[in-house]
């Protein structure tokens, strides 16, 4: 990856609905090249297209941010289980105290509660779980490439 290909990346990053012929404009790169760079990254770098959506203008006033402990011999099996929960956006694998991080988008802290009980706990292998809740977003970006 060179510096056209990072410069794509970042226009796209800004605005993926962004035409070739604007992005070449902004890095001053011909249409085709655009289109050729574009081809290849969509092979080996981009995984998709989506949406971020706000979460707020959906309703979903609480963010939380779950660390759990799992049975040593279930881990795998817990981490298949939070992946299947729609309420859980991401699901990490990590290392320390804690064997997975995940986080949980709710309308409110009853919603929240509901999943935390009624279906995180519920989870066979799952041994504990500290819950925190996000007080602001300070940032939430991709890392720079």
């Amino acid at each position: 990856m060179d510096e056209i290909d990072s410069d794509i990346i970042r226009s796209l990053v800004k605005n993926s609905r962004i035409t070739l012929s604007q992005m070449s404009k902004d890095i001053n790169v011909p249409d085709a090249t655009i289109s050729n760079r574009l081809k290849k990254l969509e092979k080996d770098v981009i995984k998709q297209y989506t949406l971020l959506l706000d979460p707020l203008k959906l309703g979903l006033t609480v963010t939380a941010i779950i660390i759990i402990q799992t049975e040593s011999e279930k881990h795998e099996t817990v981490e298949i289980e939070l992946s299947r929960l729609e309420d859980v956006s991401e699901v990490y694998s990590v290392s320390g105290e804690y064997d997975i991080l995940i986080k949980v988008w709710a309308h409110d802290l009853e919603e929240l509660n509901k999943i935390v009980n009624n279906k995180i706990r519920s989870v066979d292998g799952v041994e504990d779980l500290t819950e925190m809740i996000v007080m602001e977003r300070v940032k939430d970006t991709i890392p720079p490439f």
